[in-house]
């Protein structure tokens, strides 16, 4: 019998657009949480309105709740898919993968397993990619699994911020040192530790020389792997965001396949405006 496998993300993973269009990939929502009103993250409102408002209310995030999970679920089987391979975003710095994991344990319609990525945003997204392309290119499910727990181990994301204000705020700070950022324009880059938390990965100052430090940074990762997947991401500021994916082409960094795009409202509302990240996976 033909193995249907469905993949299961969470909206902290930025997946780009064109692959959340294709049959078989599901979005979980995260909920932004403000004072009068709750939103499902990247169904009914826009990182750009959540940046609109910050001067207003920063508002919270919440996971996905066990009412969006289940009618997903519902969905995923109601689709004719049996197995699932969920990935989400890093366990240190979000519920989800827990939560969800114990919702699934007590299903009993799919065959699963859940990847807790250890990352955020566009390098979930692109571990989510490589899964997609693998279904597509007819993998079995234990070959998709496979090759998700070896992307899981060869990817990094790097990301510069203006200001540490948000992950501070958000409680998200992690190992990330708070450096008197604001007089000095520091703009630290951060990454994931082994753990999935925001840690420190250098420190620059000014965003453009962040993004020459990110491109040392990514260049000393990629190595010389010639096939990997390559995203970069930007919080409302696509000037900024094509100015790194000119570096990293400049630089002969060429994703097999690459994606640009606006951060989703969830890291939006922890990051700030102003961000840029680039997020790498070894295939």
């Amino acid at each position: 019998m033909t193995e249907r496998i469905a993949i299961l993300v969470d909206s902290c993973c930025d997946i780009p657009e064109e692959y959340l269009e294709k049959p078989g990939i599901y979005e979980l929502p995260m909920q932004i949480i403000y004072k009068d009103k709750t939103y499902l993250d990247r169904r009914d409102i826009t990182a750009v309105e959540v940046y609109d408002g910050l001067e207003k209310e920063i508002p919270k995030t919440s996971l996905p709740s066990g009412e969006v999970i289940n009618q997903t679920l519902d969905e995923i089987a109601a689709d004719g898919y049996d197995h699932i391979v969920s990935i989400s975003v890093s366990s240190g710095l979000s519920g989800t993968y827990n939560f969800l994991k114990v919702l699934l344990e007590d299903d009993d319609r799919f065959t699963y397993t859940t990847f807790d990525t250890k990352q955020v945003a566009v390098a979930a997204g692109l571990i989510a990619v490589g899964a997609k392309d693998m279904v597509d290119a007819g993998k079995s499910y234990s070959e998709v699994v496979d090759g998700v727990a070896k992307m899981v181990k060869n990817t990094v994301v790097y990301f510069c911020i203006p200001t540490l204000e948000y992950l501070r705020a958000g409680g998200r700070i992690g190992l990330v040192t708070s450096v008197v950022g604001n007089m000095l324009k520091l703009a630290p880059i951060i990454t994931c530790n082994s753990e999935g938390i925001y840690t420190t990965a250098a420190k620059a100052r000014g965003m453009k020389k962040g993004q020459k430090l990110m491109l040392g940074l990514v260049n000393d990762f990629i190595g010389d792997h010639k096939d990997y997947l390559l995203a970069v991401g930007h919080g409302a500021d696509a000037a900024m965001g094509q100015r790194m994916i000119k570096l990293l082409d400049e630089d002969g960094i060429h994703g097999s396949k690459q994606f640009f795009g606006q951060v989703g409202p969830a890291l939006g509302v922890h990051t700030g405006p102003g961000l840029v990240g680039v997020g790498v996976v070894l295939l």
